[in-house]
């Protein structure tokens, strides 16, 4: 049947226009950015803040020495934090804050009943015990009231004082700090993308994992907005049997192809506007860590963001043509929705790992194409093969046209049938028969 354009691109602008009127679309389009810069902000800072809260409650430590080697060990312990510029600052930005400084007061004690009586009654901060054969076999034995899964800054810390502690009597002092803690100004360098060295310090190995969980993130929120507006609007004008009047003027391929091309609409308006806002915001910042945008990166992520659009879009007008309500409608997305996202559960495997067989299986994979390619692509000293992304692209526009073809032929079939939800036979068959 020939599509009349005229009522296709009716139909786009109607859905285009419905769904950014919304308040809903205001909430998304502001709320959803603001709620990712407020979570990422804290999960920045939350490295640094767990370790100086580490340090803070290191006020005093207890030591019990039965091997002899600590008679003379210093009787505190300072430990330096040093934090790295804001990146958010602009030119000329200063340092979020100078090198901290953490003092602890070293207590001995004859023996371990004594001590763990101090560490429960809050005199000492920890208890370190070290046995009569520390020499011979290194065991040692460390007490605390709680512990902290995020951070082993005082670890490190006595660590260094164990290590200066032993060495102080037959090194000078300049040596003994240097055995306390011998890397502790190394400047690490590794290969970037364009060939050149590139510090890797805290502040860059964090925009080294954000930058490419906020860029998928951001495309994979865009594919499922534009497949969940597909999803409601079927699903909702065929509960309230408003598709009953639109099919007297337009047929069933001019109604799917003007809801496609309307929502999709919608998912570029959107990735537009964060383009933009982002850009302005973190100008600054962008320049300052030198981060690189090539065109070509740009021109994938956008044909990823097409394709994949067209993919679970086409799936979502499936699923809201055979449900009979909105909320029978959502039971089924989900588990598709959860597809878009998998490849953020491996995130950390994917971005240490970017040739390996699970992140080429999964950017080859349909369904997580588009997210797992982008983390790949982005991931720090990653160089994804041509032939790669040709073959990923291929194989999700291949998906997408047998998935639309698919859902034209249910979307004609099941759009006016009510009651029942259809079964898989049922659904297989109408896809086999339809003409």
């Amino acid at each position: 049947m020939n599509l009349s354009w005229k009522r296709v691109f009716t139909v786009a602008r109607r859905e285009f226009l419905a769904t950014v009127k919304r308040k809903a679309f205001l909430f998304t389009l502001v709320g959803t950015p603001a709620y990712f810069a407020f979570v990422m902000s804290l999960s920045a800072g939350t490295e640094i803040k767990e370790r100086k809260q580490v340090l803070e409650e290191l006020t005093v430590l207890g030591v019990v020495d039965s091997s002899g080697l600590f008679a003379h060990a210093p009787k505190e312990i300072r430990t330096e934090l040093r934090q790295a510029e804001n990146p958010f600052g602009g030119k000329g930005a200063a340092p979020l804050s100078a090198a901290q400084s953490f003092h602890t007061d070293v207590r001995f004690y004859s023996d371990a009943a004594h001590a763990e009586t101090a560490l429960r009654s809050v005199e000492i901060s920890q208890l370190l015990v070290i046995p009569s054969d520390y020499l011979e076999t290194g065991d040692l034995r460390r007490y605390a009231r709680k512990s902290n899964l995020f951070s082993e800054a005082d670890r490190r810390a006595i660590s260094g004082w164990l290590a200066r502690s032993l060495v102080q009597e037959h090194v000078s002092a300049d040596v003994a700090a240097r055995v306390a803690r011998p890397s502790e100004r190394e400047a690490f360098f590794t290969l970037d993308k364009q060939g050149r060295f590139e510090l890797k310090d805290n502040q860059r190995e964090m925009l080294d994992f954000m930058l490419p969980f906020v860029l998928s993130m951001v495309l994979g929120i865009c594919i499922i907005i534009g497949g969940q507006y597909l999803l409601q609007g079927v699903a909702e004008e065929k509960e309230s049997r408003i598709l009953e009047s639109l099919l007297c003027t337009v047929s069933s391929e001019e109604l799917l192809a003007g809801k496609l091309f309307g929502l999709g609409g919608v998912g570029l308006f959107v990735v537009g506007i964060w383009a933009v806002a982002g850009g302005l915001l973190a100008g600054p910042a962008v320049a300052m860590l030198r981060l690189h945008f090539s065109p070509g990166l740009v021109a994938i992520a956008v044909g990823y963001f097409l394709l994949g659009y067209l993919f679970y879009g086409s799936i979502m007008t499936g699923i809201g043509a055979i449900t009979n309500n909105m909320r029978e409608a959502q039971q089924f997305a989900v588990w598709f929705t959860f597809a878009n996202f998998a490849p953020f559960i491996m995130i950390t495997r994917i971005l240490g790992h970017p040739s390996s067989s699970l992140a080429v299986g999964l950017s080859l994979f349909p369904p997580t194409a588009p997210t797992s390619m982008l983390l790949r692509l982005t991931a720090p000293s990653s160089a994804v093969p041509a032939w790669q992304i040709a073959l990923s692209l291929g194989l999700l526009a291949s998906s997408a046209w047998l998935a639309l073809a698919a859902v034209a032929r249910i979307f004609r079939v099941a759009l006016l049938m009510y009651g029942k939800t259809p079964t898989l036979p049922e659904i297989l068959r109408w896809v086999r028969q339809a003409a």
